[in-house]
């Protein structure tokens, strides 16, 4: 009997190495009508990739945001989206979605996250919400749900939260945390009055978002 091992093929720096597990890309999804967007969104989407090292936030345009749309006429969905891909043109890292467009009906969080999660099984997902909204996590749809599926990331403006304070925190049973951004008074509603009276816009959102509400001639009565 031989004591010699027998043939064997060489190993590749491939096979030799112990295989590593890729991790998941993580991605914040920053969803809104934006009607229109702003420099305050800018800002909040890219204060949140920077501080949590996310690789991308997904800005999911709202195809029907029902909470909206019995106060005031809200912009074609197109349009919209349209505003969003202009103010994101060259920026790294950020990306306007359509996936409420085309799931149409009433956009609601459960059902898209349920989507993306479906299409995009290898996705850490995060989701960003302001301090206002954060507090009603539980009214959302399907709330108990959305909260066992999802972080939560909790956007707060210098002074808005502090150990005292329960401003600026999800409910209980979520789990969330808190990213500060700088304060910055712009909103949408003031950038719409703005231009149904007539008043400037410029430097409050990107140039190439003003050229389309000027080109559709948005805002142009009082909402």
């Amino acid at each position: 009997m031989s004591l010699e091992e027998p043939d064997r093929p060489p190993q590749t720096a491939s096979s030799a190495a112990p295989a590593q597990s890729q991790q998941p890309r993580r991605i914040g999804l920053f969803g809104g009508t934006f009607d229109p967007p702003h420099i305050g969104h800018l800002i909040v989407a890219e204060a949140v990739r920077d501080t949590l090292h996310l690789d991308e936030i997904r800005w999911i345009v709202a195809n029907d945001p029902w909470q909206k749309t019995s106060d005031r006429r809200i912009s074609d969905a197109d349009v919209r989206l349209a505003m969003v891909r202009a103010a994101l043109d060259g920026a790294p890292g950020m990306e306007a979605s359509d996936v409420e467009i085309r799931l149409g009906g009433a956009s609601y969080s459960i059902v898209t996250l349920e989507h993306l999660r479906s299409a995009e099984p290898d996705t850490e997902w995060l989701l960003i919400v302001g301090a206002d909204a954060a507090s009603g996590l539980d009214t959302w749809h399907r709330a108990d749900e959305l909260a066992d599926m999802v972080e939560v990331v909790v956007v707060n403006r210098p002074g808005e939260c502090d150990d005292n304070d329960a401003g600026g925190t999800a409910p209980p049973g979520w789990r969330w945390q808190p990213v500060e951004v700088p304060a910055i008074g712009v909103s949408s509603t003031d950038l719409r009055r703005r231009v149904a009276t007539g008043r400037s816009i410029r430097f409050l959102t990107p140039a190439a978002v003003a050229d389309i509400i000027d080109t559709e001639q948005l805002y142009r009565q009082p909402r």
